[in-house]
């Protein structure tokens, strides 16, 4: 009869196991979110495997920060929440085009500002 191999698991949506909770290489998963991962030498617990395995903050860290790809955002928002994690934030987005557009950004700095209601906005530069 075969021999089942069950790794430590947990069926808890987003749980990662604890570091003191593993030794170096052994494999835990996240059975609900079909995520694998194992300690590291430095104590660390990471994701192994999957697309799941690299962030955002991954992503824009270090020397990994450039990229000569488009980055598409379908039906998504870019959202700011500033310096303070509250209930204010704001959402850059757009409607569905129906034709292809391009905005460009001049090379100085300054302030994007928008005109009310209207459909046109500006951007004011400063000294």
């Amino acid at each position: 009869m075969p021999t089942v191999i069950k790794p430590k698991r947990s069926e808890t949506t987003n749980s990662v196991p604890a570091a003191n909770s593993l030794e170096v290489g052994e494999i835990a998963m996240n059975v609900t979110d079909g995520k694998f991962f194992t300690k590291k030498s430095d104590n660390s617990v990471v994701e192994v495997g999957g697309a799941g395995a690299a962030t955002l903050q991954d992503i824009t860290s270090g020397s990994k920060n450039i990229t000569t790809n488009n980055i598409v955002l379908n039906g998504s928002q870019l959202v700011f929440e500033g310096n303070l994690e509250n209930a204010y934030e704001t959402f850059f987005t757009a409607v569905e085009p129906t034709s292809d557009n391009t905005i460009s950004l001049p090379n100085q700095s300054g302030v994007l500002a928008t005109e009310g209601d209207n459909l046109a906005f500006s951007i004011v530069f400063g000294g």
